[in-house]
């Protein structure tokens, strides 16, 4: 049997979204009854899963993170040099030859474009991004985009790799996110030291300026008293209304408690938090930058607006006054299971 190698500088659980992804795919594979190689310079899995899989582990040195991108893509290079008969899947910039090139980082060619491209491209860090970025997609045989969204902006930014672009959604792990959680709302709000009378606002992110933090909080002020915002992941100034969380373990417990999910983002290829907030039977606002607004319907589930101030408290208020049902929310994505996914993967990977 062939290995399927997966490559990414870390990879597990615990360290990031990205490298939970991969995480998660070699571990369905491995279910699967597949060889797994992982090729990282960080790895982190349970003792019982590391006994099964191959870690080829790659140096990264160098001050910055650039000059690390660069070593490890040296080092992975070398070392895949060395091996034979096996499927490569990258879920990195890597701008060699691998059988799939998984899109689970921000398009960076989209991303400048949402913001200064004149002067972004200026940046010596920027140029190398964009050009490991071209280089990646060039060489993958086939390009797994996780939504539709990553597809459309490939058209228009890389056309030449359109037509090897395919869309497989990603999974979700719905034994942890869930809608079961929702009949301990208030208890779980007195743990927390919130009121029942409260309306919850939920921001879960650390890169909050990219995600839109800075517009939530200028719309809080226009909103009713009784609305308060909870910020998951970054860590600032708590006031009455306003409460940072940091780092938090049990996050279900939080879109449990929650009213709104809200992520007014810059551009996400598609946003986790969405679809755990969602999978939770909690409502989203998002916008048509987030790759997974295509899973939210209008009055159902959540609203897509534009990313501006009106916008944003019209959904907000207007939410407050619909009735979502948290069964439905969760059985609108459902279907999106990490064995679907694996699957659809594994269907491109020509084994």
């Amino acid at each position: 049997m062939r290995e399927i190698l997966i490559l990414r500088p870390k990879i597990g659980f615990g360290i990031g979204g990205a490298e939970y992804h991969a995480g998660m795919v070699a571990v369905k594979l491995l279910e699967k009854g597949f060889k797994i190689g992982i090729i990282a310079h960080t790895i982190s899995f349970p003792k019982e899963i590391l006994k099964e899989i191959k870690f080829y582990p790659v140096k990264i040195k160098g001050f910055g993170s650039i000059p690390k991108h660069l070593f490890f893509i040296f080092q992975a290079k070398r070392l895949l040099s060395k091996l034979g008969n096996y499927k490569l899947i990258s879920f990195f910039r890597y701008p060699y030859p691998s059988d799939l090139f998984i899109m689970c980082d921000p398009l960076i060619a989209h991303l400048l474009a949402q913001k200064r491209p004149f002067l972004a491209k200026l940046r010596p860090r920027y140029r190398i991004l964009l050009n490991l970025e071209k280089k990646a997609l060039l060489s993958a045989k086939k390009v797994i985009s996780l939504f539709s969204l990553g597809k459309t902006l490939i058209k228009s930014y890389y056309p030449f790799a359109y037509e090897k672009t395919f869309i497989c959604y990603r999974g979700m792990d719905f034994s942890k996110f869930n809608p079961l959680l929702k009949s301990q709302k208030n208890p779980l709000r007195k743990k927390w030291g919130f009121s029942e009378w409260d309306f919850l606002i939920l921001f879960v992110g650390y890169d909050t300026r990219r995600k839109g933090l800075d517009l939530i909080l200028k719309v809080l002020p226009n909103l009713p008293p009784k609305v308060k915002l909870i910020i998951a992941g970054a860590e600032g100034n708590s006031t009455e209304r306003i409460h940072y969380l940091g780092k938090v373990k049990n996050l279900e417990e939080i879109y449990a408690m929650c009213d709104l999910f809200v992520l007014p983002t810059l551009y996400d290829p598609g946003a986790l938090a969405t679809l755990e907030a969602l999978a939770s039977g909690t409502p989203v606002i998002t916008t048509h930058h987030d790759g997974t607004s295509e899973f939210v319907k209008e009055g159902l589930n959540g609203f897509v607006v534009e990313r501006n101030i009106s916008s944003l408290k019209s959904a907000i208020l207007k939410a407050m006054h619909t009735p979502f049902d948290p069964v439905k929310i969760h059985h609108l994505i459902n279907h999106l299971t990490w064995d679907n996914y694996v699957d659809c993967l594994l269907n491109y990977l020509d084994l």
